[in-house]
């Protein structure tokens, strides 16, 4: 089996050039998908900008159809998994397996970005210490991100670690639209 190379993982390529567009003061071990782009990593407005070019000449895109072209959306995104996602998008990468999905938007919620990159996915989401507010804005990101209401019968079980939430959504969830959208899926009456 051959050793995947950051140019064989779009978000490892995207870690990458975030890694290249770093002050020479940041550590290029704290490109993690939690790490905050401004706070964590120093990249102001113009380094997120210089990062948008990066990876439209990285995608071989032209300006006014790669990132560039909406820096001010560019310039808005707040996490390296947020920069991480955009650069699969736009490459046409797949979006990953259900738990790495989850795993991305758990490291987004709150107010202050969550390190999952040692969570265990077994391990009970009580235990996070995550107050239930933000387990509520993580399960309506769950909904947008996998295009799928919850049930009011889903069964209890099923919130208690990430993992139980994979198996319900590989269960439940409605293939992504081709236009990188989630696919809209009415409630069920």
């Amino acid at each position: 089996m051959s050793k995947r190379t950051p140019a064989d993982d779009p978000g490892a390529r995207a870690v990458a050039l975030i890694a290249e567009t770093l002050p020479p003061w940041a550590e290029h071990t704290a490109v993690v998908p939690s790490a905050r782009l401004r706070e964590d990593l120093g990249l102001d407005s113009l380094a997120r900008v210089a990062l948008a070019a990066r990876i439209s000449e990285d995608l071989g895109q032209e300006a006014d159809t790669g990132p560039g072209h909406a820096v001010e959306e560019f310039t808005t995104l707040r996490t390296v998994g947020d920069v991480q996602d955009l650069y699969r998008r736009l490459s046409g990468a797949p979006a990953g397996d259900t738990l790495d999905r989850l795993l991305r938007l758990l490291a987004r919620v709150g107010p202050e970005p969550l390190d999952t990159t040692r969570l265990d996915p077994s391990a009970p989401l009580r235990e996070l210490g995550l107050p239930s507010m933000v387990l509520v804005d993580f399960f309506v990101r769950i909904e947008t991100e996998f295009a799928f209401t919850w049930d009011e019968d889903t069964p209890p079980q099923t919130f208690a670690t990430l993992a139980a939430l994979a198996r319900h959504i590989d269960g439940h969830a409605t293939p992504p639209a081709t236009t990188g959208r989630p696919a809209h899926r009415e409630p069920a009456p």
